[in-house]
């Protein structure tokens, strides 16, 4: 994954407002990518490009001042973007991508044979490659469009003009925003930061359509196809940022309804836990509505006692585990940056106490054991709960007892996203055969494997129940078995 931001604003503009924009734009989607960042800026006769590897703030809060212009381009991702082609029939232009080419061997054997040499050999490199073919922009998205397979999207910065592009496939979303009082518009990979920034969402790129943005303004240049689109259906679950804008519905409002589902299954089940718990940051809207479908259960009369929510499991910032690009550098960022808390099951039988509710204090102890409930986005390869959360949250019963009674740690993993089968034909973090479901098939094994004492999915019907639109809109073969 990548984060793409782009700013266009009028010539009336001032300069400092038009880096403001770019700088915090880009900062917004710097989630999505943590390896290296970079922006490019241009006016009409002049184009600046950097990038470095490393974090977004640290590279460029003091560098602004290098960028001007009445365009602008930014980058987060795992590669050296924007990529700056010096040379071409349209001059001089910027380019950063998301996404991934699968015939993208076939394409390079292609420039190869006819003697094309390659600085990087990546996506980004060929895409610039294949547009600069052609004697127009718009004619060289054209034939990327005809000739490229795979799920991308990607901004062109050339002069003062930024080209938006969404492929047919549509699994990564491009949105436009417009200002609400400057003559300045913005495309970015998601909305989360718009009304920071003081701009209003307009509607989002269309699957197959390219838009041209300029000063200030943006006009189609490319209509969409009528090609089957089918978007990320993980992508609202987890990959976004929590305040964006997701298929016109709240990211938090997905997860917190698919929380919700799994909490009517274990209330119909009999399974009231203590503790509710997220895994941080992904998994935390989960367990809001996790927690909530329990309180409206109690409500109901459905349920005598309500769990506890709590958050055992602290984040330490700038660490994303899904990013890595090797496994062992994935396992070492999800062991790391995972931190427990200092508190002792002591401790939270205290609080309980304090706070009178003697129900769960005294449940646990005749019971001798306390049951957690730890909710997450998905579960991918299981090596997050498996070799790092489980035994993190179970140690804690070994650092106390209370009373002199030993309280064991039971744990139950609810993961909101449908079981995952198979890699994701588009992406590039998974391999074939590295998901839990597909080495691991049944579901009982797979709780073993985690050492956890159950382990629940959402299935695809509640999924689409709570997106509120049909399958066949979405893209969701990494939850089918593969082929």
């Amino acid at each position: 994954m990548a984060g793409l931001f782009g700013v266009s604003v009028n010539s009336s503009v001032g300069s400092n407002y038009f880096r403001d924009i770019l700088y915090w734009g880009t900062f917004y989607v710097r989630h999505l990518g943590e390896d290296h960042s970079g922006l490019a800026s241009a006016d009409k006769y002049k184009l600046i490009c950097k990038s470095s590897p490393g974090f977004f703030a640290a590279n460029f809060a003091n560098k602004m001042k290098d960028f001007s212009g009445n365009g602008g381009i930014g980058y987060c991702g795992s590669s050296a973007e924007p990529f700056q082609a010096k040379r071409s029939r349209f001059g001089s232009f910027a380019i950063c991508f998301n996404g991934n080419i699968t015939n993208f061997k076939k394409l390079t054997k292609e420039f190869d044979d006819s003697g094309h040499l390659f600085e990087r050999s990546d996506d980004v490199e060929l895409i610039a490659k294949i547009i600069a073919q052609e004697r127009s922009i718009i004619n060289g998205i054209k034939l990327v469009q005809k000739k490229v397979e795979g799920a991308y999207s990607f901004l062109l910065l050339n002069k003062d003009k930024i080209y938006a592009v969404r492929c047919s496939a549509g699994q990564w979303p491009l949105i436009i925003g417009t200002h609400r009082r400057e003559r300045a518009t913005i495309v970015s990979s998601e909305s989360g930061g718009f009304d920071n920034l003081d701009f209003n969402i307009v509607r989002e790129v269309i699957p197959g359509e390219t838009i041209c943005f300029s000063n200030g303004d943006y006009k189609v240049m490319i209509k969409p196809d009528k090609s089957n689109h089918k978007k990320c259906s993980f992508y609202p679950c987890y990959t976004s940022n929590p305040a964006a804008l997701v298929n016109d519905k709240p990211a938090t409002l997905v997860r917190k309804e698919l929380g919700a589902c799994l909490a009517k299954r274990d209330i119909a089940n009999g399974l009231c836990p203590h503790v509710i718990i997220p895994v941080p940051d992904s998994g935390r809207f989960h367990a809001i509505g996790y927690n909530q479908e329990f309180a409206v259960a109690m409500m109901k009369g459905e349920i005598t006692r309500l769990p506890f929510y709590d958050e055992w499991l602290i984040k330490y910032g700038f660490i994303r585990s899904f990013l890595g690009q090797s496994d062992g550098e994935r396992k070492s960022r999800a062991f790391h940056k995972i931190l427990i808390t200092a508190e002792t099951i002591n401790d939270f039988l205290n609080i309980l106490a304090r706070k009178g509710l003697n129900q769960i204090w005294q449940d646990i102890l005749k019971n001798k054991r306390i049951i957690i409930v730890v909710c997450d986005d998905s579960v991918v390869r299981g090596t997050q709960i498996g070799e790092n959360l489980g035994p993190k949250i179970k140690s804690i019963s070994k650092l106390t007892t209370a009373g002199g009674i030993k309280i064991e740690v039971e744990i139950h993993v609810r993961a909101s996203y449908p079981e995952l089968r198979s890699r994701c034909p588009y992406g590039k973090t998974t391999r074939d055969g590295e998901v839990l479901a597909e080495s691991t098939p049944r579901l009982e094994d797979r709780a073993k494997k985690l050492k956890v004492e159950s382990l629940l999915y959402n299935t695809l019907d509640d999924l689409f129940n709570v997106l509120g639109q049909n399958k066949a809109g979405f893209c969701y073969e990494c939850a089918l078995p593969s082929k």
